[in-house]
């Protein structure tokens, strides 16, 4: 097994940007109010949760250490390589099993739209 060195700091700083572009993507501002209505949900649902934060947050750690695992493992040098690398983490295992919802779960969509986009965004 090679010998990978990963970059603590960018893990932390990617893991935070993670969470804030989650906050901005299902903000009143942006997609919230839609991704409420097609999650079937209310605004009053996600009051107090606190402890969701601190699973998230850790949820974004994870992603953001095996991305970069990955990435130091495969010698990704370049942003765009690394964007690429993203792409297909997202297209290859984010968007295949979120589309189960939509054949499976009979979900719109449009959910799987809006969800799929902000892990897309998050991977890239």
């Amino acid at each position: 097994m090679f010998d990978i060195q990963v970059d603590w700091g960018a893990i932390v700083i990617a893991a935070v940007l993670n969470m804030v572009i989650g906050f901005l993507w299902y903000s009143k501002w942006l997609f919230g109010p839609a991704w409420l209505k097609l999650a079937k949900l209310h605004a009053g649902d996600m009051k107090g949760e606190k402890m969701a934060m601190v699973y998230g947050l850790a949820n974004s750690l994870v992603i953001a250490y095996f991305l970069a695992f990955f990435e130091t493992y495969m010698r990704v040098t370049t942003v765009t390589d690394g964007m690429f690398v993203g792409f297909c983490v997202w297209l290859g295992f984010v968007a295949t099993q979120q589309i189960s919802g939509v054949i499976w779960a009979k979900h719109p969509f449009s959910l799987f739209v809006l969800d799929g986009g902000y892990k897309l965004v998050s991977l890239l």
